[in-house]
């Protein structure tokens, strides 16, 4: 897939733009939803075995591969509500996060994590996230539909997506997202292996639950890779954003660092079990 660039200007939000075909009764559009993730999810299948260390909880388990991180630890991060003071970012409901201890990276991206959040809460109480939503489900819906300039990705903050790469469908024991890689800027800067990134962005198949992970990764070209000598210069950053993109679209999976395919393994191993 054609990496995709969005230098300067924060993530843009996709609506759905296509509706079920006129009957006598429509269907609800959530159930129309949860009916193509659970025939998406039940139609691909998923990889079982992953050796690794298995951590489990009353909402979420998954099996961390061997050489990836050592344990993983929960929190449960309180809601905040919508107001005068809390920029948008920040309203979320209750949600779970699930870090990675003694991850194989310690000077990359620097959250290791895993989030667990009620789909349908967050969407009401925030409307930014509830745009994001529909784009997700739409690339679940299409995922070989052209990508738009910024991939859906949670959690919210404020920095803008510089480009993504590595775009592919991806299915976890009881749903279904995508997955790719990409990196953050509150500015246009380049991309390195400091900020470099795999995310996983995906919906379980009743529809009720968001599973997001940050993962950081790296690849060995990008260490000592020349860079632009005056920070200024846009038109240069920009050329070696596109150009490190492309590199990476057209890089191995197991050229990374950890391979992408153990990082899609260590996803397809997540089974969501409870409400959080």
């Amino acid at each position: 897939m054609k990496a995709k660039l969005n230098l300067f200007i924060l993530p843009l939000l996709i609506l759905m733009a296509c509706s079920p075909a006129p009957a006598p009764k429509p269907e609800n559009v959530e159930t129309i939803v949860a009916g193509t993730l659970q025939a998406f999810t039940a139609a691909a299948p998923v990889a079982t075995e992953v050796n690794g260390v298995p951590f489990t909880d009353d909402n979420l388990s998954f099996v961390i591969p061997t050489g990836i991180a050592a344990s993983a630890a929960e929190e449960v991060v309180p809601a905040v509500q919508a107001s005068a003071d809390a920029p948008w970012w920040e309203v979320a409901p209750e949600h779970h996060i699930y870090r990675l201890e003694n991850y194989v990276i310690s000077d990359g991206y620097p959250n290791m994590e895993i989030y667990l959040y009620p789909l349908a809460e967050y969407a009401a109480m925030n409307a930014d996230v509830a745009k994001r939503v529909e784009a997700l489900k739409s690339l679940i819906a299409s995922p070989n539909q052209p990508l738009p300039e910024s991939l859906p990705f949670l959690p919210a903050f404020n920095a803008g997506q510089m480009f993504h790469s590595n775009f592919e469908a991806l299915q976890f024991q009881n749903g279904s997202g995508i997955r790719y890689l990409t990196s953050f800027s509150q500015f246009p800067g380049l991309i390195s292996n400091n900020i470099l990134l795999y995310t996983f962005q995906g919906i379980t198949a009743d529809g009720a639950q968001y599973v997001s992970a940050t993962l950081p990764i790296n690849i060995g070209f990008l260490s000592g890779y020349p860079t632009p000598t005056n920070p200024t210069d846009f038109v240069a950053i920009e050329i070696q954003v596109k150009t490190v993109a492309q590199q990476l679209d057209e890089s191995s999976p197991e050229a990374f660092n950890p391979s992408i395919s153990t990082l899609d393994a260590l996803i397809q191993s997540i089974q969501v079990s409870g409400t959080p």
